[in-house]
């Protein structure tokens, strides 16, 4: 019975050396990505594992809908199992691999709350080659010039190749929203971690900083203007080029959409940074921008249904004038006549889309100008309401009240007094502007230009578009998928990752 003791406790032993093993195993690397339903909606989650230089594994949580961004994970791996936990976050998930691999299916748990999850393997977006690598991760701390208190500040998770260095490294800033808004820009959020992979692998390091009010940086109110951010911003690069293993002549910023303006505002402060990425930075005033947005009624991140609904009927109509031109070429139609009948249906949209977009542009310039001229909230909000109910008529009277709230809140007061063109000239390093030609939240055609104008010619700035691009980066949906019902795009488009990384690599040569 004592040698049978004594070969059970040996086993046991053995088999807890297994599970608390340093590193993992290659099937393992890289991201993991699904859907977890909780109480009154759901939440899309990823887990993107790596190995650091000692073969330690680690792992970065992120939920778009929480705004959790890059939360650390402790990683314990076993024979055939593995267990994530997110100390910080309160929230563990225990998973068996499945499907050859490809699929971790477990028990999400966290205070209160605990249900069945299933991450996919996530493949082509960069993270292969930074999860095979080795590289080190680490929570840090930036003070903000707007916090009396220096511990009060912005908390952040620095990331950067194994070895001793000296590295180039590079901040990121996600496109802002107001703290008010109930949904987070989930699009940013996954085109910076999916650049943020791209780039260590090039060789570089990058912090991410939580939002103010947001994880590690909840001690901090929201920004009410683009200046605090980029104060913040400017702390943050100061404290890249104080850090051990961090070349100070080598450190950049990159933003998406108001984190772009953010980082062109942070680049005309002295020290500038070494270069900027702008992606898909507004070039135009900020009550211009709205105006020409298809809708203020959506909240960031909500999709725009009557532009959806006008997409879709737009699509439908050419698929009709293909059907009929086919119709009349059977009939005895010569080629050329064929060509003219689908050529005016286009012609006819083309001209009905913009006296559509020319006449709703009107309405919302007019609405935001009286919000940028009436100083008495109260006042503005029942006006715009008003407004809303005359432009959109079946919009509900409670949601056209609330949406005037937003709209006269300290934070879009400020976006409607923006104007970039004041600082474009100042800024003092190579800027990369980048956007997307189906983008459109920021227009290209508008901004783009813009922008050009008020670097007035400087050799510094290089502008370039991509086609069939969305304002996330994404590639855009086409006409059938259009009329399949899939409206939304869900990987980064590889162009936009190799653009960056191939202008980064030829600025820090």
């Amino acid at each position: 019975m004592n040698k049978l003791i004594g070969l059970l406790a040996i086993l046991f032993l053995f088999s807890s050396a297994l599970w608390a093993a340093p590193s993992v195993t290659p099937p393992l690397l890289g991201q993991w990505a699904g859907v977890l339903a909780v109480p009154g909606g759901s939440r899309q989650v990823s887990i993107l594992v790596s190995q650091q230089a000692d073969g330690t594994p680690t792992a970065l949580l992120h939920i778009d809908a929480q705004r959790l961004n890059n939360s650390p994970m402790r990683v314990r791996s076993g024979p055939d199992s593995v267990t994530f936990m997110a100390d910080q976050a309160g929230c563990r998930f225990a998973a068996l691999p499945v499907a050859n691999g490809q699929r971790l299916r477990g028990t999400w748990q966290q205070p209160g709350f605990r249900t069945v999850l299933v991450l996919e393997h996530v493949a082509g977006t960069g993270s292969e080659s930074v999860a095979t690598a080795t590289f080190a991760t680490e929570e840090v701390h930036v003070s903000s010039p707007s916090s009396p208190n220096p511990e009060l500040g912005l908390g952040g998770v620095l990331r950067r190749p194994a070895g001793a260095g000296p590295f180039a490294a590079v901040l990121l800033l996600p496109d802002a929203v107001p703290a008010s808004a109930s949904s987070s820009e989930a699009g940013s959020y996954r085109l910076l971690d999916n650049l943020a992979d791209y780039l260590l692998g090039q060789g570089l390091a990058v912090l991410r900083l939580d939002d103010r009010g947001v994880g590690r940086s909840s001690a901090l109110p929201a920004a009410t203007a683009s200046a605090e951010l980029a104060a913040d911003a400017q702390s943050a690069l100061n404290f890249l080029r104080s850090r051990p293993g961090i070349d100070p002549m080598r450190v950049g910023v990159l933003g998406h959409g108001e984190g772009a303006n953010v980082a062109l505002l942070t680049a005309t402060y002295a020290p500038a940074p070494a270069f900027v990425v702008a992606l898909a930075a507004a070039g135009v005033s900020g009550q211009e921008l709205l105006a020409r947005q298809t809708s203020l009624v959506n909240r960031p991140g909500e999709p725009d249904t009557a532009q959806w609904t006008w997409q879709t009927r737009c699509a439908q109509r050419m698929a009709q004038a293909r059907r009929e031109a086919k119709q009349q070429l059977a009939a005895g139609a010569t080629p050329e006549q064929v060509q003219v009948r689908v050529a005016q249906e286009q012609l006819r949209l083309t001209t009905e889309a913009r006296k559509r977009n020319e006449t709703l542009y009107k309405r919302q310039f007019a609405l935001l100008e009286i919000i940028r001229q009436t100083a008495d909230n109260a006042q503005a909000q029942a006006i715009v309401a008003n407004m809303f109910r005359q432009i959109y008529p079946g919009l509900a009277p409670a949601t056209a009240q609330a949406r005037a709230g937003q709209l006269t809140n300290t934070w879009y007061r400020s976006l409607l007094a923006f104007n970039p063109q004041a600082e474009l000239a100042k800024v003092g390093c190579p800027t990369l502007l980048l956007h997307g030609a189906a983008d459109a939240q920021v227009p290209a055609a508008t901004n783009l230009t813009a922008l050009e104008k008020g670097f007035k010619g400087s050799k510094l700035a290089t502008t370039q578009q991509l086609d069939g691009v969305t304002h996330d980066f994404q590639t855009a949906v086409g006409e059938r998928a259009l009329l399949a019902g899939t409206t939304t795009p869900t990987t980064t488009s590889t162009d936009a990752l190799e653009a960056v990384g191939e202008w980064v690599a030829k600025r820090l040569k």
